[in-house]
């Protein structure tokens, strides 16, 4: 199985402990979390320092640093990924560089354009990178697994597995960018369970009931508004329009799998006979769907549903509460 899979199916086994406790949340241009706590910390921002010990932490932002032990799970996407600490479950990271230097107490899986494990680094178990360009100079007391450009081995691992690949720069960003794109569209989902929890389970509720209208009426909505779009935007007068339009059109299928995602997790956990939350249900179909979606054609096919889906029941929700929104905008005549 390829790296990036790897890297999905290790957000179901990181991201299932988060609803056990509370979550703390913070945003900003540049966040320090300087308070130790033993939650679960949800952080974005332009720079993100972590300086007081967590319970575990989901950061995304443009440089990331822990300087402080986690203990628990760390999952990271930015520009840059620094741990300089102690993670006492897994590293789940991913950007344009980076720099492990703690120690990991259980898995590692490091996705980026340069990705280097420190001397001072150590992982228990086992090892999964790729980038660019990956050096080790640390320690992994399982097996460590590489695929890149180049790697530069100064460490030492249980065992070695590497594939070295003739990929051109533009290749390896896109690779990089596919799994940033990834990580960023499940940060998403969980912003929208959390700071939305009511309209989130209101385009749920679409999709559960009468699912095959809904794939139907997403479907023809999606060539629709494409056309619609297109014919706006060939006359100046409706090329403003087709921008707005087309903006919420593109938002619309931006999180319109995420939806399905919450409703397949929630399918797969009562088969399994298992009660499952927002968060966990979520993290189930996300990581089912992102693995079905790379797979060669059928990958595809499923795709189209999904996002179909999606844009059906968020087409029925916006419908069904069209009297709430207009009311909303347009006071009675007697408040004028």
């Amino acid at each position: 199985m390829k790296p990036a899979y790897l890297v999905l199916l290790l957000f179901l086994l990181v991201a299932l402990p988060l609803p056990a406790v509370a979550l703390v949340t913070q945003s900003g241009g540049m966040v320090n979390v300087s308070e130790a706590t033993d939650d679960d910390v949800f952080v974005t921002g332009g720079t993100i320092l972590v300086d007081a010990p967590v319970g575990s932490l989901v950061a995304a932002g443009g440089q990331i640093t822990v300087n402080a032990p986690v203990k628990g799970d760390v999952i990271a996407a930015g520009g840059q990924v620094t741990i300089n600490s102690d993670v006492g479950g897994k590293v789940v990271a991913a950007g344009g560089s980076v720099i492990l230097n703690g120690k990991v107490g259980t898995n590692a899986v490091l996705a980026g354009g340069n990705v280097e494990l420190g001397p001072s680094s150590s992982v228990a178990r086992d090892a999964m990178v790729s980038g660019g360009s990956v050096t080790n100079a640390g320690k992994v007391a399982g097996k460590l697994s590489v695929r890149s450009n180049s790697f530069d081995n100064r460490g030492t691992a249980g065992s070695l597995e590497v594939e070295l690949q003739n990929r051109g720069p533009m290749a390896a960003i896109v690779s990089v960018f596919g799994i940033l794109f990834t990580i960023g569209l499940f940060i998403l989902g969980l912003i929208l369970i959390r700071v939305a929890p009511g309209r989130y389970h209101a385009v749920e509720d679409e999709l559960i009931s009468g699912w095959i209208v809904k794939l139907v009426a997403g479907f023809v909505g999606l060539i629709a508004g494409f056309i619609v779009i297109l014919l706006l935007a060939i006359t100046l007068v409706g090329l403003p329009i087709a921008i707005g339009i087309g903006l919420l059109y593109l938002a619309a299928i931006l999180v319109s799998t995420l939806f399905v995602s919450s409703v397949l997790g929630r399918k797969v956990a009562l088969l399994l006979k298992h009660p499952a939350s927002d968060y966990v249900a979520f993290t189930i179909g996300f990581v089912i769907l992102a693995i079905l979606f790379r797979i060669p054609i059928i990958g595809t096919i499923i795709l189209i549903i999904a996002v179909s889906l999606g844009f059906g029941a968020i087409l029925f929700t916006g419908w069904k509460n069209r009297a709430c929104v207009c009311g909303a905008a347009i006071p009675p005549a007697g408040q004028m």
